[in-house]
């Protein structure tokens, strides 16, 4: 049996988990990575397991978040417990993914851009390619759908500040908007190498009306809010963009796999992705594993194309977060203050009668409330 060659383009979690896996496979995998592996990070760097299949990351932790706070008029209090949730340091935890992939056998040729021609020398020189190459992905460039990142895609704007963030401890913070137009978050992150007091700060827009609409203003409606909640210091780093938060029906093109944002693999509730990335990416080293026969029987359904693999594994996490967005979008904001309350059953700030006009609502999403919270708990989506 010849040896299977992967290429993988893209050195975030899903490249690296893809190139982890597969290697530990005994499959031949060579990983290219436009920048280094952990430069240009641009997310929250919240690491939460919302499917419970992750390991706790074994490098970057900065503390195990045990309690969330959630504002509208109010604010409230969530304990995470069964919650698996952790802030990091996600460039020092996908460097150490990347120690991990070599130890393996992949091979990671970092700053090395993949342009349209060499995109195409890798479809021709390797059997397979899985691309993590992020939104819009090199695939979408080669077959015309690049316009559905945006069209499907939160924006974000965040801010890497400096300053005293000493009241919210080890504790994350959420502003939810009506309407499911979006939120607003502060994530400490503790002290940098430097000493400084630094946290994550942003904002990002879900609806495609309000992201249209408030795309110019999106840094203008950051530092509203940031006057609003008193944060106060020094800027080190600006950064934005889209984060595609709806799931591609077709991941497969030739011999060419779709993981991680180029998938859109993002929750469309909250935007976060690492976890589904993640799994998807292990995913994508399996299935070509059982199309190559590295596999024992009975681990590969060799009848099921990939796309449908990647559904079996989202869509009932997936399908839960719509139906939990769905209510969000028709909750205006008292009566999302008022769901806030008796979600986190905060007795002292129950406003019931902000949650009259929509029992009906409420009581047509109990269902859908409860299997998300197990699901988020529990990992039984």
């Amino acid at each position: 049996m010849g040896e299977a060659r992967i290429g993988i383009v893209g050195g975030g979690p899903a490249g690296l988990a893809a190139a982890i896996e597969a290697a530990e496979l005994g499959l031949r995998v060579d990983l290219f990575e436009r920048n280094r592996v952990g430069d240009h990070v641009r997310c929250g760097e919240g690491f939460v397991d919302t499917m419970h299949r992750l390991e706790q990351p074994g490098a970057g932790v900065r503390f195990r978040v045990e309690e969330v706070l959630v504002q509208v008029e109010q604010e409230y209090r969530i304990r995470c417990k069964g919650i698996r949730i952790w802030m990091i340091d996600r460039a020092e935890w996908q460097r150490s993914l990347a120690e991990q992939a070599r130890s393996a056998g992949a091979c990671l040729y970092e700053n090395t851009r993949i342009d349209s021609r060499l995109w195409q020398d890798l479809q021709r020189d390797y059997n397979w390619v899985i691309d993590a190459s992020g939104a819009p992905s090199r695939t979408s460039l080669q077959h015309g759908f690049r316009d559905y990142y945006r069209k499907y895609s939160a924006y974000t704007a965040q801010y890497v500040m400096e300053g005293d963030f000493s009241r919210l401890g080890e504790r994350l913070k959420f502003v939810l908007f009506p309407h499911y137009e979006g939120y607003y978050w502060i994530f400490p992150k503790g002290l940098d190498a430097q000493g400084r007091s630094i946290a994550n700060v942003g904002i990002g827009l879900f609806r495609r009306d309000c992201a249209n609409s408030w795309g110019n203003r999106l840094w203008m409606d950051l530092d509203r809010l940031n006057n609003r909640e008193g944060i106060e210091g020094r800027v080190l780093r600006r950064h934005g963009g889209i984060v595609p938060i709806r799931l591609l029906e077709q991941l497969e093109y030739g011999n060419v796999l779709l993981v991680g944002d180029a998938a859109g693999c993002a929750s469309p509730l909250h935007g976060g992705g690492i976890d589904t990335s993640f799994s998807v990416g292990r995913l994508a080293a399996r299935w070509i594993a059982g199309r190559e026969g590295r596999l024992p029987d009975g681990q590969f359904n060799a009848g099921k194309s990939f796309s449908a693999a990647v559904g079996d594994l989202l869509w009932p996490k997936l399908r839960v977060e719509e139906k939990i967005c769905d209510l969000w979008s028709k909750l205006d904001r008292p009566a999302l203050d008022a769901v806030a309350s008796l979600a986190t059953k905060d007795c002292r700030q129950v406003r019931p009668w902000g949650a009259l006009p929509c029992c009906w609502l409420l009581l047509r999403h109990t269902a859908a409330g409860y299997h998300f919270w197990r699901g988020l708990t529990r990992g039984r989506w």
